[in-house]
């Protein structure tokens, strides 16, 4: 079997893989590709990462294919330039440092949970529709949403969490659309009910 054939077949880690940074998955997929026999050149890096562990490496609003983006950075910019985990290039491929054996057997005792984790890191890469997202949960009408304070949450405030101004109110439904898009696309469960709160209170109105 050749190697991309072997890596078209490559199954989703069962185990709890979201809560770790993509760095060191990154560093977990070279070490299998190596453990495959397999040189872990950039194009079969980003296949595997993302056979992997889709949820952290999918790209935003086209689950089936890879972010190449974000895994370039992690390969490169992050675990090779600044960490020093991996040594290499996109040119030459990558190999895995003795640096980065150590945090590679870190990571396979998180994975296989012989080691806690004491902070948990965002699976959502920093693209508009997360910007946009948090500075709706910044809100006043947000907050009171979320402490069960829906009925205090007064019009203005709802303008005010949707970027719009007073008289502009007439954009508030093509708002709410665009804002339940993106907090769909990144699967934000608690911004989509709120959102879905604001259309209920804006048809009724």
């Amino acid at each position: 079997m050749d190697d991309e054939t072997f890596i078209r077949g490559i199954s989703e880690y069962k185990g709890n893989y979201v809560d770790l940074d993509k760095d060191r998955l990154v560093l977990y997929a070279v070490d299998f590709l190596e453990s495959k026999k397999i040189e872990p050149t950039f194009d079969k890096v980003v296949v595997t990462v993302f056979k992997l562990f889709p949820k952290k490496f999918a790209l935003i609003g086209f689950s089936e294919y890879p972010d190449g983006r974000t895994i370039y950075y992690c390969v490169f910019n992050h675990c090779t330039i600044t960490r020093k985990w991996l040594s290499g290039n996109v040119q030459s491929g990558f190999k895995i440092t003795d640096r980065g054996k150590y945090f590679l057997e870190e990571t396979r005792k998180i994975l296989e949970g012989k080691i806690r984790l004491t902070k948990k890191y965002a699976t959502a890469p920093k693209r508009k529709e997360v910007t946009f997202l948090n500075l709706l949960k910044k809100t006043v009408a947000y907050r009171k949403f979320s402490e069960g304070q829906q009925e205090d949450i007064a019009d203005f405030e709802v303008l005010e969490a949707l970027k719009l101004q007073p008289n502009s109110a007439s954009l508030m439904t093509s708002r709410i659309e665009k804002y339940l898009e993106y907090a769909m696309r990144i699967d934000d469960g608690n911004a989509v009910k709120f959102l879905k709160f604001l259309q209920g209170k804006e048809k009724s109105a």
